[in-house]
């Protein structure tokens, strides 16, 4: 899902928002597997610093690699809600896909603040899962699977609470935008594609779902595709502030 082409595009996207430049200092906090954090490496350059953290060491170890030719590019195992670094350390930090899936909000967006330099610029990216909209002629089902799938994260509707949330941590929030992932029609790579095998895997067994029942749901879409009768679309939010 990390490489496909709409994950890609947004990338792009987020990056020219956290306008990273040479010699600063950024902080990608949930930085999986380095691919934010390895173009962000490339904008500060070697006289700048970059420090990915994470909680999964696999991820953590295919990051270290893709990044490799980067010495000052760093990947460490933290907590997001703990962040055992110093004050006022980072020009800017970026988190995009996971605040939604931390128990301590408020924590995580604390610590950031703490080692954020003061007007320095914070970048969160999440997902409303609400706005999910999947062409299907049985919307049960649809419904069913789509409330099921919202286990997966703690918080699936954050970003509609996320910009009150920043500003009373201390942040001057100053730009919200819809980063829309779109596919009206059918692609094997495109990011819905992937996104159904995700679901089948986390669903089956759940909710009084069968893995049939996830099968079934999958192919109707992917037919769909193959008659191109498809759509797909889902909504990421962009909150751009910095520290006052």
């Amino acid at each position: 899902m990390y490489v496909t082409p709409d994950s890609v595009e947004q990338r792009k996207r987020i990056l020219r928002f956290i306008d990273p430049q040479p010699g600063e200092h950024v902080l990608d906090v949930g930085s999986g597997p380095g691919f934010l954090t390895c173009v962000i490496g490339e904008a500060v350059g070697p006289t700048g610093w970059v420090c990915g953290v994470d909680i999964s060491d696999p991820l953590l170890a295919v990051a270290k690699t893709i990044c490799i030719h980067q010495p000052w590019v760093e990947f460490c195992n933290m907590d997001a809600a703990a962040l055992p670094l110093r004050e006022d350390q980072f020009d800017a930090v970026v988190s995009t896909q996971v605040l939604e899936y931390l128990r301590d909000v408020n924590g995580a967006l604390t610590a950031i603040h703490r080692v954020l330099r003061v007007d320095g610029r914070v970048v969160i990216v999440d997902t409303d899962w609400d706005s999910i909209v999947w062409h299907t002629n049985d919307r049960e089902r649809m419904h069913k699977i789509l409330t099921v799938w919202d286990e997966h994260t703690t918080d699936p509707h954050l970003p509609a609470s996320l910009a009150k949330m920043m500003s009373q941590t201390g942040f001057h929030v100053e730009m919200q935008e819809i980063l829309p992932l779109f596919n009206p029609v059918f692609d094997s790579n495109a990011f819905s594609n992937r996104l159904i095998d995700l679901i089948v895997s986390f669903v089956s067994g759940r909710g009084g779902i069968s893995s049939n029942d996830a099968a079934d749901w999958a192919q109707e879409l992917r037919q769909r595709g193959e008659q191109n009768d498809y759509f797909f679309s889902l909504n990421r939010y962009l909150f751009v502030a910095r520290k006052i």
